[in-house]
């Protein structure tokens, strides 16, 4: 079974629900269910590009798929892919493709890599005609005006499930891997690092983009993208250079070429050492397995060729180092003229400011004026804080006084409610010794006067 059946039957949108209505001769619901139709194409274009970024969609036959990913081939192959037991094969397909061609969304390979102007320029065109001319390109319609029906009897339906061949550009996925080349790109801080030859720029995606890698093809659409649709990078030969994030693009130099071609060279070279480095270690091993078998022969000549490729090895990391040594130097040779025009325009500005001035004498008659008027501030708030002050002197005198006659006022009633505290408690002591006489009987008196002429003779010793 084809890749690709199982890839589209496992998308959200061919649900098994809605696999009756997409591969039905849904053309008809153009005219009486337009929201029906837009929906199908949309759902089969939005599929067609997944695949072909998977890398699912057969080439020419149906034992092997396309290598491309930015580019969707329409071959015989691809109806017998996408052929089930119960639905058979999509009787609309060529519908779809045909409306991805007349939006935009699929371009002529042959067109998008000719095309001068950019993909996204929409001059006013006879919006029939393009829809004619994509009917003809995949194989609906025909020739004339009444060929572009979507499949009348005057030219192939697509009921019959035939497709003309064809390759389309699929914009979606360029813009996609464009996106992901920016931002990788966005990260050099340098200006140098964003100059580079093409090699370069195909090798460093191989990290960039792992999953899909791209075909030579689908490079050449990409460099076609960014430089002339997004006008983000220039190419001139062999050599591209992509614009900073904060300036407009600039010509490609003969220092920007040199330069590409240096980092291309050391590219190269470092490729080279990691496989001399790796040869030089398979040697080693034949050498050693060669030895444990008593193999003398085998043993001496991997040992000999071990030797030599460590020596080439060797020539080939002076190089190396030759190089990376010159790429330093017009790194710094490059900052040292950013960093002087950055301060030759820090001295534009400087003088511009100086002369806004005024200079150094209007700024001494300014700081002499302003002393002047600090100084006179000064004066004037001490005179209006002066009569306050004084004012307030007085203010305390009469505030003093007053405290001193509370006092002595406090001081004067609570000695008179001592004198009264003390008034009441002798009247109370007499009261109580009134009422104890009074309860008193003669022969309790005799006691008490005996006790009295006895304190009077101790008195009288």
């Amino acid at each position: 079974m084809s890749e690709l059946l199982p890839f589209i039957l496992a998308q959200e949108d061919f649900r098994k629900a809605r696999l009756p209505s997409l591969y039905s001769n849904f053309v008809t619901l153009q005219t009486v269910n337009p929201g029906g139709y837009t929906a199908n194409t949309t759902a089969w274009k939005s599929v067609l590009a997944k695949a072909s970024y998977a890398g699912v969609i057969p080439s020419a036959s149906s034992a092997a798929t396309s290598t491309d990913r930015l580019i969707l081939p329409i071959t015989t192959a691809l109806l017998p892919s996408l052929t089930t037991r119960e639905y058979g094969t999509p009787m609309a397909l060529g519908c779809a493709i045909n409306d991805g061609v007349a939006t935009g969304e699929f371009i002529q390979l042959k067109s998008f890599l000719t095309k001068d102007a950019s993909i996204y320029y929409k001059p006013w065109v006879d919006p029939w005609k393009v829809v004619s001319w994509g009917l003809r390109q995949i194989g609906v319609g025909g020739g004339g005006a009444d060929g572009g029906g979507g499949g009348g009897a005057g030219g192939r339906g697509v009921g019959d499930g035939k497709l003309a061949n064809g390759e389309f550009v699929v914009v979606k996925n360029v813009e996609e891997v464009s996106r992901r080349v920016l931002r990788a790109v966005a990260r050099s801080t340098k200006e140098i690092e964003r100059v580079m030859t093409l090699e370069t720029l195909e090798h460093g995606l191989a990290d960039v983009l792992k999953d899909p890698p791209l075909s030579e093809r689908d490079f050449k659409v990409l460099i076609k993208h960014l430089t002339r649709d997004l006008g983000e990078a220039s190419v001139e030969g062999k050599t591209i250079k992509f614009k900073s994030p904060d300036a407009p693009l600039t010509p490609i130099t003969q220092t920007d070429i040199t330069t590409a071609q240096l980092k291309h060279l050391i590219l190269t070279q470092e490729m080279k050492s990691d496989a001399l480095a790796a040869k030089i270690s398979s040697l080693q091993k034949k050498a050693k397995t060669a030895a444990l078998a008593n193999n003398k022969i085998t043993a001496l000549s991997a040992l000999r060729s071990k030797k030599m490729t460590e020596q080439h090895l060797q020539a080939v990391t002076n190089s190396l180092s030759s190089l990376e040594s010159v790429l330093v130097k017009i790194e710094q040779a490059a900052d040292n003229i950013a960093l002087l025009e950055t301060l030759e325009q820090g001295s534009k500005v400087l003088n511009q400011l100086n002369k806004e001035t005024g200079g150094i004498e209007r700024v001494e008659k300014v700081m002499d004026q302003l002393q002047e008027r600090m100084e006179e501030t000064d004066e004037i708030s001490r005179i209006v804080v002066e009569p306050g002050a004084t004012k307030m002197d007085e203010v305390e005198g009469d505030v003093q006084e007053e405290f001193e006659k509370l006092l002595m006022e406090e001081g004067a009633k609570q000695a008179r409610a001592e004198e009264e505290r003390k008034r009441k408690e002798e009247e109370e002591e007499a009261k109580a010794l009134e009422e104890r006489l009074a309860g008193l009987s003669v022969s309790d008196a005799q006691p008490v006067g005996a006790e009295e002429e006895a304190r009077q003779k101790i008195a009288a010793l």
